[in-house]
């Protein structure tokens, strides 16, 4: 959201600019001047040197790739394996304010054969350079398949739990209010890897990756509002993580922001090993989700989500529940453990109406979260399970809305309570 609206700000201030004067421009051989009445010249309608207009053509066709925006065309592109470098322009509490430029990797269905691709931000907080190099290249492209492959190098802040939540939100929300729905650390270091379309809206992707890992801590608690500070970014385990990883991902999400329909899966798996004298670990993840049709202004919406990391794997590649994007009104990424389960479910409706002619086109959604979090070798308990329920109110949109939740029941070690949530990136 941020870099549209600072594209369109550019792109604003360019038309704005003032136009050579008419007096500044060659003078026409023709009669014009001596006759008011023969048509105006070329000159005299477009009185801009081509140089302006090729270069405005160059920032419309290609702003969106530069800012960084991402493709919404994949549901689960956020946590793609290969593709971790959060936006260009972002604010966080470990960063603080990043700015930057960024150029997406080459997609399979244009007609480059090769791109360069990459990110280049200065996070102010930090006092860092944060930045993102790599090398794509086509092998094919058929009709329903294409494979890619590519090697990157980067010196990045990662966020393991970005799945939660859209960046831009994350980063609203931390200049607004001074609150953080992620958690970092810093990664350095090389990925190899391909990528392969398959029919039916299949994509496999598969690499090595080699990289130093590091911890953050925060570094600001600066916000507009100032209504309290940001919470301590957790350590992680240092060193350097050799390790091999695959994904595969299928089916389509239509209008996810608005009332959405379709079904999606995706699993991955990822082994590795050489942080300390940690030995290999083997972390298995799985996310499926679909919007069933009940009438034409009524989905319900399901989402079922689980994961499993052996002991030995190092504690940024635990996994997290709590809050935004997993259990509503339990503390942000209070739980961390080894094996984790998530359910949720929405009845979303467009159109309801509370009074006649007044809030009577309102997106009305009520929701339902359950979650858990265990430690390696721990069995499954329902007693353990963390639920929360609550609705949400928009007024023209899923994504755009307010969300008011309870917890059903306290866990000692995670704080809850009732919450209320201006959204603009829906849950799942």
């Amino acid at each position: 959201m941020t870099a549209r609206w600072l594209t369109s700000l550019f792109v604003a201030l360019l038309l704005a600019a003032p136009a050579p004067a008419l007096a500044d421009v060659p003078a026409d051989s023709s009669d014009t001047a001596e006759d008011p009445s023969a048509p105006a010249t070329e000159s005299a309608i477009d009185p801009l040197p081509d140089s302006w207009h090729d270069a405005h053509s160059t920032v419309t066709r290609h702003a969106d790739d530069y800012v960084g925006l991402d493709d919404a065309t994949e549901v689960y592109e956020q946590e793609s394996l290969v593709y971790r470098t959060p936006p260009a322009f972002r604010y966080n509490r470990t960063e603080g304010l990043v700015v930057g430029l960024q150029r997406k990797p080459l997609s399979l269905s244009s007609d480059d054969e090769a791109k360069l691709y990459g990110q280049i931000g200065y996070a102010t907080a930090l006092k860092d350079i944060r930045y993102t190099v790599g090398l794509e290249s086509r092998l094919y492209r058929e009709e329903a398949t294409a494979l890619k492959l590519g090697v990157a190098y980067q010196k990045q802040t990662i966020a393991p739990d970005r799945w939660k939540t859209s960046w831009a939100e994350n980063s609203g929300v931390g200049i607004g209010f001074e609150y953080d729905f992620f958690d970092y650390y810093e990664a350095e270091g090389v990925t190899a890897y391909a990528v392969q379309t398959l029919p039916a809206t299949l994509r496999l992707t598969a690499g090595f990756r080699s990289e130093e890992h590091r911890s953050l801590t925060k570094n600001t608690d600066w916000s507009v509002f100032e209504t309290g500070q940001f919470r301590a970014n957790p350590a992680v385990d240092q060193g350097r993580l050799e390790a091999v990883f695959a994904s595969l991902t299928g089916g389509t999400i239509r209008d996810r922001e608005d009332l959405p329909s379709g079904a999606a899966f995706r699993v991955s798996v990822e082994h590795g090993s050489g942080i300390g004298d940690a030995s290999a670990y083997t972390r298995l993840e799985g996310d499926a989700r679909g919007f069933l049709r009940l009438r034409t202004d009524a989905r319900l919406g399901l989402r079922l989500r689980g994961g499993t990391v052996t002991s030995d794997a190092p504690l940024q590649k635990q996994f997290t529940l709590g809050g935004i994007g997993s259990v509503r009104s339990v503390e942000q990424n209070a739980l961390r453990g080894a094996n984790t389960l998530l359910a949720n479910a929405e009845y979303i409706i467009d159109g309801a109406t509370v009074f006649d002619d007044v809030l009577n086109d309102l997106f009305v959604t009520a929701f339902a979260d359950a979650g858990w979090v265990g430690a390696a070798g721990e069995r499954f308990r329902l007693d353990d399970v963390l639920p929360a329920a609550g609705f949400g109110v928009g007024l023209d949109e899923r994504s755009v809305r307010l969300d008011v939740s309870w917890p059903l029941r306290d866990m000692p070690g995670a704080d809850s309570g009732p919450s209320l949530w201006l959204r603009f990136t829906p849950t799942f």
